[in-house]
Protein backbone atom coordinates (compact mmCIF):
# COMPACT_ATOMS: atom_id res chain seq x y z
CA UNK A 1 0.00 0.00 0.00
CA UNK A 2 1.41 3.37 -1.01
CA UNK A 3 1.42 6.19 1.55
CA UNK A 4 -0.12 9.50 0.62
CA UNK A 5 1.88 12.65 1.43
CA UNK A 6 -0.50 13.47 4.31
CA UNK A 7 0.23 10.12 5.96
CA UNK A 8 3.99 10.62 5.84
CA UNK A 9 3.94 14.12 7.37
CA UNK A 10 2.79 15.28 10.81
CA UNK A 11 1.51 18.70 11.78
CA UNK A 12 3.61 20.23 14.55
CA UNK A 13 2.43 23.86 14.64
CA UNK A 14 -0.18 26.27 13.33
CA UNK A 15 1.00 29.80 12.59
CA UNK A 16 -1.39 32.70 12.20
CA UNK A 17 0.91 35.28 10.59
CA UNK A 18 3.92 35.43 8.27
CA UNK A 19 6.37 36.46 10.99
CA UNK A 20 5.54 33.44 13.15
CA UNK A 21 5.63 31.15 10.11
CA UNK A 22 9.07 32.35 9.02
CA UNK A 23 10.44 32.19 12.56
CA UNK A 24 9.32 28.59 13.14
CA UNK A 25 10.36 27.32 9.70
CA UNK A 26 13.70 29.08 10.11
CA UNK A 27 14.30 27.32 13.42
CA UNK A 28 13.40 23.97 11.85
CA UNK A 29 15.62 24.59 8.82
CA UNK A 30 18.47 25.63 11.11
CA UNK A 31 18.22 22.21 12.75
CA UNK A 32 18.35 20.52 9.35
CA UNK A 33 14.68 19.51 9.30
CA UNK A 34 12.56 19.39 6.20
CA UNK A 35 9.15 21.06 6.45
CA UNK A 36 6.01 21.76 4.45
CA UNK A 37 3.24 24.28 4.83
CA UNK A 38 -0.48 23.82 4.31
CA UNK A 39 -2.00 27.27 4.05
CA UNK A 40 -5.60 28.35 4.43
CA UNK A 41 -4.81 31.98 3.67
CA UNK A 42 -6.99 33.85 1.27
CA UNK A 43 -4.61 36.05 -0.74
CA UNK A 44 -7.40 38.45 -1.72
CA UNK A 45 -7.98 39.44 1.91
CA UNK A 46 -5.65 42.13 3.28
CA UNK A 47 -5.45 40.43 6.69
CA UNK A 48 -5.89 37.03 8.31
CA UNK A 49 -9.00 36.14 10.22
CA UNK A 50 -9.20 32.97 12.31
CA UNK A 51 -9.05 29.79 10.28
CA UNK A 52 -8.76 31.80 7.06
CA UNK A 53 -5.24 32.79 8.06
CA UNK A 54 -3.99 29.47 9.38
CA UNK A 55 -0.73 28.08 8.02
CA UNK A 56 -0.02 24.58 9.27
CA UNK A 57 3.59 23.44 9.51
CA UNK A 58 4.34 19.77 8.86
CA UNK A 59 7.52 17.72 9.21
CA UNK A 60 8.22 14.11 8.23
CA UNK A 61 6.50 11.87 10.76
CA UNK A 62 9.81 10.33 11.87
CA UNK A 63 11.18 13.82 12.69
CA UNK A 64 8.07 15.04 14.53
CA UNK A 65 9.23 14.22 18.11
CA UNK A 66 12.53 16.05 17.52
CA UNK A 67 10.78 19.04 15.91
CA UNK A 68 8.30 19.26 18.79
CA UNK A 69 11.17 19.25 21.33
CA UNK A 70 12.86 22.07 19.40
CA UNK A 71 9.66 24.14 19.50
CA UNK A 72 9.19 23.41 23.21
CA UNK A 73 12.74 24.61 23.95
CA UNK A 74 12.13 27.74 21.87
CA UNK A 75 8.84 28.49 23.65
CA UNK A 76 10.42 27.99 27.07
CA UNK A 77 13.33 30.26 26.16
CA UNK A 78 10.92 32.91 24.86
CA UNK A 79 8.84 32.72 28.04
CA UNK A 80 11.98 33.12 30.18
CA UNK A 81 12.97 36.20 28.19
CA UNK A 82 9.57 37.78 28.90
CA UNK A 83 10.07 37.63 32.68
Amino acid sequence: MRQTPDEAWKKIHTAFNDAELHLITGILAGEGLEWRIKSRRVPQLPMSHGALGEMEIYVPEADAPFAQRILLIYRNASAADDT
